[in-house]
């Protein structure tokens, strides 16, 4: 299916290659074909660099009319820069986000795109399903908690639950632009795009489907690291500009949801002391919501 519209999907890539050709065939295998891919490479480094050139190559061969672009970073700049630099390279009225060890099913760009045209929106978001990396589900995050799309009911929302996850998100080209893309930090990028998205006026659409697999992975990367938890804990107290206006029981909830983080990030990193006190932390401020958290992500 082909339409009036182009969509640019950026896909930043590091240190993976076999992911990345299962990432870029489930482009290729859209049933919306007005497509722009922009792969940034930005492993910075000739071995992978000639990797990811080859991956690109492979795929050019097996679906000769894949629109398919190759950005090389000269030095390795981090998610969030580096998707600025394919925002800025984009060509496509909309602009979309696959990370490269992900995948999207075969609907996921024309359905997202036929909402955000008929809502006439700036923003969309869809849910995001997780999966283990043997291919199990994990839990599928679902956005049904968003009720109304006012501009203060949004900022409540992603106080509390975080209408994130950069696969599940789709932008109006003109308006990502106008509101400057990512903040070139490394860790929290896609939850700070979202606020501004939502705080400088933005129409955003909820999209109540699922046609995304997102993969965990249980060892490496930062969302187990101190720069994770560092991260975390910057990010609450960027939330606690906004507690004024919210009510008690969900000051409580992102106090909880912190501390469980936090904990959880410990426990990965096999932190048993620190995580029991950030755990009773979370048990404390909202029990039930906590014991969710956990049992869900441990």
């Amino acid at each position: 299916m082909g339409g009036f519209y182009v969509v640019s999907v950026i896909i930043p890539t590091y240190k993976r290659d076999t992911e990345l050709k299962r990432a870029l065939l489930s482009i290729a295998n859209q049933t919306y074909k007005d497509i722009e891919t922009i792969v940034i490479d930005d492993n910075a480094e000739a071995d992978f660099n000639s990797r990811v050139e080859k991956r690109v190559e492979e795929v050019k061969k097996e679906c000769p009319d894949f629109n398919l672009k190759l950005i090389v970073n000269s030095k390795n700049q981090g998610s969030a820069k580096t998707r600025n630099i394919g925002i800025e390279a984009a060509k496509g009225d909309y602009i979309s986000f696959l990370d490269d060890d992900d995948i999207y099913l075969p609907e996921k760009i024309e359905k997202q795109l036929k909402n955000l045209i008929e809502t006439n929106s700036d923003f969309s978001v869809t849910d995001l399903a997780l999966y283990s990396e043997d291919g199990k589900l994990i839990e599928i995050r679902d956005r049904r908690y968003i009720k109304q799309t006012d501009k203060n009911s949004l900022i409540k929302y992603h106080l509390m639950h975080h209408i994130t996850g950069t696969d599940s998100l789709m932008f109006k080209t003109e308006y990502l632009r106008k509101i400057g893309g990512f903040d070139e930090i490394d860790i929290g990028d896609e939850y700070y795009l979202v606020f501004k998205a939502i705080n400088e006026g933005g129409a955003l659409s909820y999209l109540n489907t699922c046609d995304i697999k997102a993969f965990v992975h249980k060892s490496g990367g930062l969302s187990t690291s101190s720069q994770r938890i560092e991260g975390e804990r910057e990010l609450y107290r960027f939330k606690k500009q906004y507690f004024s206006f919210l009510k008690r029981k969900d000051r409580r909830y992102i106090k909880m949801r912190h501390h469980a983080v936090v904990a959880l990030a410990l426990f990965k990193n096999k932190k048993y002391v620190p995580f029991f006190k950030e755990a009773v932390l979370a048990i404390l401020s909202s029990p039930v919501g906590c014991v969710s958290i956990l049992k869900n992500r441990i």
